[in-house]
């Protein structure tokens, strides 16, 4: 999927210094993949739902869902575990697709029993491109990055798979860690999942940008570990919040390689 054709206010300065990061650690979901289009809509056909087939309105969904979250903190603990705390994203997510109000919890339903449990294909496969190919640019620069993520087990599976980097040598951009929440036992917004990476960086948590798409995990996550950190919010839903928003990991490449460091030290192929 290629970047949203969309304009945001670019906050990213008003929060945060460039020329102070010394590390970037990136998220995996709502960063470099979102959950695909194709699965969902033949799983959600044979429960007698017609969603449409442009794969932009799930990028959009998915934002609107995460949206829908953001305004429940103040009434809804961040427990990811907890299924019910998902109500909100889905039930936006599938608004956004135009189910109607009266059947959204079949809905919601039918994306457990006839997506989740029978799709063949990995359901979080919708791979964003424009963002794989700006982390490769900051990568590729000699910035040094790492990966922390509330995944399944699979994350540094993922991270190979998907084109995006792995940890030592290899045919793409190398990581200093991928962490996993399931395998570490520790899941954000619990800031202890940031130690490890910061630890495998060598950087300290000032000076280390974690790049997120949630508020609650994310958000309040990366503050919580005394990180900064930037929240990806390509339609402009999250205006009232106060922190660092970008639309996509191409303008934080911009803006970090523009810095006095790592000016001109832009490569083709790894760094």
């Amino acid at each position: 999927m290629n970047a949203p054709q969309t304009a945001i206010p670019n906050t990213f300065m008003d929060f945060i210094d460039p020329g102070a990061i010394d590390a970037v650690v990136f998220d995996i979901g709502g960063v470099f993949a979102i959950r695909h289009h194709e699965p969902i809509r033949a799983g959600m056909g044979r429960a007698g739902f017609v969603l449409p087939e442009d794969p932009a309105r799930y990028h959009e969904a998915h934002h609107h869902g995460v949206s829908a979250l953001s305004a429940g903190l103040g009434t809804t603990a961040a427990v990811e575990g907890d299924v019910t705390f998902w109500m909100p994203f889905e039930r936006a997510y599938f608004t956004h697709l135009g189910v109607a109000e009266v059947d959204l919890d079949s809905a919601i339903s039918a994306m457990a029993t006839e997506v989740y449990a029978k799709s063949k294909q990995p359901v979080w496969s919708g791979l964003l491109a424009h963002n794989i190919t700006a982390f490769h640019r900051i990568a590729n620069a000699g910035f040094p990055v790492a990966i922390v993520s509330n995944n399944d087990g699979t994350a540094e599976e993922q991270m190979m798979t998907w084109g995006v980097c792995q940890v030592g040598d290899g045919p793409f951009p190398s990581v200093a860690i991928v962490v996993d929440s399931a395998r570490l036992g520790i899941a954000k917004p619990d800031p202890a999942i940031f130690t490890p990476a910061l630890q495998a960086l060598g950087t300290e948590a000032a000076r280390t940008l974690y790049v997120g798409d949630t508020v609650h995990a994310d958000v309040h996550g990366a503050r919580a570990a005394g990180m900064p950190v930037v929240q990806l919010d390509p339609y402009n839903l999250h205006a009232s919040f106060d922190h660092a928003r970008l639309p996509d990991v191409a303008a934080l490449s911009d803006l970090l390689l523009a810095t006095e460091r790592f000016r001109g030290r832009e490569v083709n192929g790894r760094a």
